[in-house]
This record gives C-alpha cells, sequence and structure tokens, in this order.
C-alpha cells in the first residue's frame, strides 16, 4: 500500500508516525487472526 507520497518518490515529506502506525494495526490484525486460527484448530469458538 503506497502513498502518493511514497509513488512521487519524496521521501522527505512522509508522516512517518503514520507509517508506523498502520504497520502497527497490520501486526495487530495479523496476530488476532492466527489466535482465532489457533483456537479454531483446536475445537474452540
Amino acid at each position: 500500500m503506497l502513498t502518493p507520497v511514497v509513488a512521487a518518490g519524496d521521501w522527505r515529506d512522509i508522516d512517518w508516525s503514520e507509517v508506523h502506525a498502520v504497520r502497527l494495526l497490520g501486526v495487530a490484525l495479523a496476530l488476532l487472526f492466527l489466535l482465532w486460527a489457533i483456537r479454531r484448530m483446536f475445537g474452540g469458538k
């Protein structure tokens, strides 16, 4: 997922806190999905 700023190649104007927040959100979603998959594997709801 590239923002227009990144696509334009102007790296100085990137809001790195925003990039970091998106990355953390992705990690959190991945962990939730893994927990759900493991619980299903062991017969949980």
